[in-house]
């Protein structure tokens, strides 16, 4: 009866129009007043604090802090130089540049909705002017925009550790393998579009010097994701501490070697980290007391053993759990989607045989497929605000990606190793 009400008041107040915070709040007060937990009020509130209460949650802003402090360093533009010299003489070569340019800085931000906003605002117009399809170059940002959620560090993957006590630092190295290789799909698809339409391409040959200078010029940059996971990998640092480290590093990069990065640029950057923290930050508060009463009434017990009984198999079984996460990523956002679904599902997927790295990936790359789906697709709505243009058009050119992420997903569920293979070999 207490879940019956703890669902239903959240689903009403959903259908209300809530913020999804608030109608989590109202579910669990509902539960309290109406249900038969016979727990006072004030024990929400204790149980909010601790949500927050995490010195592992500390890294979220700090690696934000990080990424902002970058990109306003002058990152994104010398990216995206050194991958057109890459790329760019391939047919449609920009669609690969844009999904590189989205990869590097993902893993430097660690947010998707951050990174596509960032490379949406360069790409877009260049793409554009270059003589791609607007639509196209939207899609394409939309789509390698959630790379930043897989290639560590990752917001995402903080939080799933957090909410199911896995290892940040096993994560962060397991997400490696599937961000390069998401990325390699992406391009692939963005390659055989380029080719089937005839997009243009640059001319000439390579200039070498150029690429050289470009390339020292964007290496302080490219070198930062290497020595977070290098601090962490080698324990001379937390996730935590990595993340301090990372603040220091983008700092002296954008103000001695960049020198782009002057003191007004520094607000701006901690309104931003901070604005983006908020948001995370008290759902995974709000979040506790309801996850607490899912567990507390058995919930995910009672829903593995359910599922199990069935003897649908492991295939069959991640499938459901597969088709469910992609349910609920058409209507929710990937941050709340993460913190109802992996207290159920992830002992679901154990129960299955899955490994816990695996099914962090999976959960990870499954919920970002949500990102760029109608109708509430975040980064849709991002590319369509930076490049004017219409959610249909974008939809309709995002087709190839959403193929290419259901490949790459099938990928992760056939072939643990992809997932499994570099965390064990670095000691996770």
């Amino acid at each position: 009866m207490t879940v019956l009400i703890l669902f239903l008041a959240f689903v009403c107040l959903l259908l209300a129009g809530l913020p999804v915070v608030w109608a989590m709040a109202g579910g669990t007060i509902a539960a309290l007043l109406f249900g038969d937990l016979h727990l006072p009020l004030a024990w929400l509130a204790q149980q909010t604090l601790r949500g927050a209460d995490s010195s592992t949650l500390a890294s979220i802003p700090l690696f934000l802090l990080a990424g902002e402090l970058m990109n306003r360093g002058g990152l994104t533009l010398r990216i995206m130089r050194v991958a057109e010299h890459c790329f760019g003489r391939l047919r449609g070569g920009l669609g690969l540049v844009n999904v590189a340019t989205a990869f590097v800085y993902g893993g430097l931000t660690g947010s998707a909705t951050a990174d596509t906003g960032t490379v949406a605002k360069v790409m877009i117009p260049v793409m554009e002017e270059r003589g791609y399809p607007r639509a196209f170059a939207a899609a394409v940002t939309a789509a390698s925009g959630t790379l930043g959620i897989i290639v560590p560090p990752s917001v995402i993957l903080i939080m799933f550790g957090v909410l199911t006590n896995t290892s940040i630092g096993g994560l962060f190295m397991a997400g490696v393998i599937p961000g390069v290789m998401l990325a390699a799909v992406f391009m692939v698809t963005a390659y055989v579009v380029g080719v089937r339409e005839h997009f243009p391409k640059v001319e000439g040959k390579m200039d070498w010097v150029e690429l050289r200078r470009d390339l020292l010029g964007a290496l302080p940059a490219l070198l930062m994701p290497i020595m977070v996971l290098g601090s962490i990998v080698t324990g001379f640092a937390t996730a935590t501490e990595a993340a301090s480290l990372s603040v220091l590093y983008a700092l002296a990069v954008g103000t001695v070697i960049y020198r782009q990065l002057g003191w007004r640029d520094l607000f701006p950057a901690v309104t931003e980290a901070v604005t983006i923290t908020g948001s995370v930050m008290i759902i995974m508060a709000v979040a506790m007391p309801f996850g607490w009463i899912l567990t507390f009434e058995l919930v995910p017990h009672t829903v593995a053993s359910w599922i199990v009984d069935m003897h649908t198999g492991p295939l069959m079984t991640i499938l459901l759990v597969i088709l469910v996460l992609k349910v609920v990523g058409f209507w929710l956002d990937l941050g709340p989607a993460m913190i109802i679904l992996a207290p159920i599902l992830v002992p679901v997927a154990k129960a299955a045989g899955f490994e816990p790295y695996q099914i962090g990936l999976i959960f990870t790359m499954t919920l970002g497929w949500g990102l760029f789906t109608p109708p509430i697709g975040t980064n849709i709505f991002v590319v369509c605000n930076v490049g004017r243009i219409e959610i249909g058009a974008v939809s309709r050119r995002l087709i190839p990606f959403w193929i290419a992420t259901a490949f790459a997903i099938a990928l992760l569920v056939f072939f643990p190793g992809l997932t499994q293979w570099l965390p064990r070999v670095m000691g996770y």
